[in-house]
């Protein structure tokens, strides 16, 4: 326990009821299994004992009381008649597709729906706008084929592509009733619809098969088993069968009564002893190539507990640490940062990678390999070499470079979603906390000093330090934003001696103040990492803007888009 004796103490202060020596335990666990220095690790552990002993963990959220003037209503009839800042829309459409997901919101999961709607129902022959949707809501009137009418929905922009939020307070009323599809035993689902556990049918062609065993926690022994991935048009899924399993790659197979397990936030399907497989056909189903070409994951696409993943990324830093296994024996892992065009990762390559890794970047196609999250954010674990392939070029092109690449992402979607890192979004300053501006830090761990103590390390002077905290909304989520020392001098304008001065000089309070009155209801553009858990979202930024309006060209527009003189 002395490697982590004043980790554990920490614990054990906030969760007296705890073991110290499992504490202990689990911050080892995280170093070496992980990689994560117990610093880092100090949040998880201490959430983990708060749950095992029954503690209420203490929310960090703000709740923020905000007096939001409502929009007018806007009752158009085609989608091409609205732009991206319009709220508290009034349209009628027709219900093309409806698919439930379920998602993460605020720490909870929920179903939001999702589809495609067209404008203009009632025309015969017209040209239609198709737009995608999703339904926030989770409205049970909705069904594909139904006209309804939207009342209080929004519009989103996402790199150019526009789609209709249907909000908690949006309503929606049925014009004309759509056909429900019903499920019957033995009728095959789509693979994208499957998210939760229970009994299933379905049709896909078979991408990946082998031997693998599973070994028993007793000790007594292990269990033979196949698994693999099988696809769809819609998607694919891995497998798991616990009976003999002989079917060649690229079959197309029915599997019915098969049972789907959710294995951290991944479902899978467990062929046992009810289920019955039998060789389908259909000269439609697409081939296996591809399906193979379309089940090739990115980043962005990736969740706890995946197995079987093919992935081309960019190895961008590599480094190699040696430890000494459980039997005492020298190993060593190689572990560093990953990304695509949707973002980063980590990756931990468990045998010597066929490449130099201090030579890198190195652009790689992944194969077979599996997920594992540290707060939510991938980690790719590579086993064996052989997963490994290196490709002469990027599918990209070299015109993308991964070096800084930062992915623009929705603020709802990043409240909604898994973490990530490398994303940027915008939304509204609301809220501007009290303990923005000057800041003492611990020196030996860096956490932030309250009433001059650290929570590990005791009373100590600290070391000075610039942070701002501030909440961002974009009319449908909020997301909690810490901005760190060298962006927020940029966005202040001011530099460390410069703010310590001014709150010196008129207090704290009065600071914040006059940050409010700067900056409150101001536009934002933030990038960083999010870390999204139970206690919501939360956006770790080291670069911040303003986003400029130009009030007489919105005005100009407006009228031009009214016909106002």
């Amino acid at each position: 326990m002395s490697d982590y004796e004043a980790h554990v103490s920490e614990v054990i202060k906030q969760v007296p009821e705890a073991d110290p020596v499992k504490v202990a335990e689990a911050f080892a666990r995280y170093e070496k299994d992980f990689l994560i220095p117990p610093e880092d690790a100090m949040r998880s552990v201490l959430r983990r004992f708060q749950s095992d002993t029954g503690v209420v963990a203490p929310s960090s959220s703000q709740s923020t009381n905000t007096q939001r003037q409502s929009a007018p209503v806007k009752k158009v009839g085609k989608l091409s008649e609205l732009s991206s800042d319009d709220r508290n829309v009034e349209i009628e459409v027709e219900i093309v597709t409806h698919n439930p997901r379920t998602t993460m919101v605020r720490g909870e999961e929920k179903i939001v729906p999702y589809g495609l709607l067209e404008d203009q129902p009632w025309s015969e022959g017209g040209d239609r706008t198709r737009w995608e949707f999703k339904d926030w809501g989770n409205n049970p009137n909705i069904a594909p084929g139904a006209v309804v009418r939207m009342e209080g929905v929004s519009v989103n922009e996402y790199q150019g592509r526009m789609s209709i939020n249907i909000n908690q307070t949006s309503r929606v009323v049925v014009l004309r009733e759509g056909e429900r599809t019903v499920t019957t035993p033995g009728e095959p689902v789509e693979i994208n619809t499957i998210i939760n556990p229970g009994s299933v049918t379905i049709v896909g062609r078979l991408l990946a098969s082998r031997k693998d065993q599973i070994h028993r926690k007793d000790g007594s022994g292990s269990i033979d088993i196949i698994r693999g991935r099988i696809a769809d048009d819609t998607g694919a899924i891995g497998f798991l069968s616990w009976e003999s399993f002989d079917h060649e790659i690229g079959s197309l197979l029915k599997i019915e009564n098969a049972q789907v397990k959710v294995f951290r936030d991944t479902p899978e399907i467990n062929i046992g002893t009810s289920t019955r497989i039998e060789i389908f056909h259909d000269s439609n189903f697409s081939s296996a190539d591809d399906l193979v070409a379309r089940s090739v994951s990115k980043i962005e696409d990736l969740r706890d507990g995946s197995r079987d993943v093919e992935i081309i990324v960019e190895i961008q830093k590599m480094i190699r640490r040696d430890f000494k296994g459980k039997d005492g024996e020298d190993n060593s892992v190689w572990s560093g940062d990953i990304a695509d065009p949707t973002g980063k990762c980590r990756c931990s390559i468990w045998s010597e990678p066929p490449f130099d890794f201090e030579a890198t970047p190195v652009v790689v196609r992944l194969r077979g390999v599996r997920v594992r999250a540290w707060q939510g954010i991938p980690d790719i674990t590579i086993d064996d070499v052989s997963q490994i392939e290196i490709l002469a070029a990027a599918p990209w092109g070299d015109d993308v470079d991964l070096t800084n690449n930062v992915v623009d992402v929705p603020l709802t979607d990043l409240a909604s979603g898994a973490s990530r890192v490398g994303i940027s979004t915008t939304g509204h300053i609301i809220s501007i906390r009290e303990d923005s501006g000057i800041i003492s830090r611990c020196t030996e761990c860096r956490r932030v000093l309250r009433d001059g103590e650290c929570a590990t390390h005791g009373k100590q002077e600290g070391n000075s330090d610039v942070r701002m905290r501030m909440v961002l909304d974009d009319g449908m989520s909020t997301i909690s934003l810490i901005v760190n020392k060298n962006a927020s001098e940029s966005l202040m304008k001011m530099d460390q001696d410069k703010i310590s001065s001014e709150i010196n000089e008129n207090g704290t309070m009065a600071f914040v103040q006059s940050l409010r009155e700067l900056l409150l209801g101001r536009q934002l553009k933030a990038s960083g990492r999010t870390i999204v858990d139970e206690q919501g979202a939360m956006l770790l930024s080291d670069a911040v803007e303003l986003v400029e309006i130009d009030s007489g060209l919105v005005a100009a527009e407006l009228r031009a888009k009214w016909g106002v003189v």
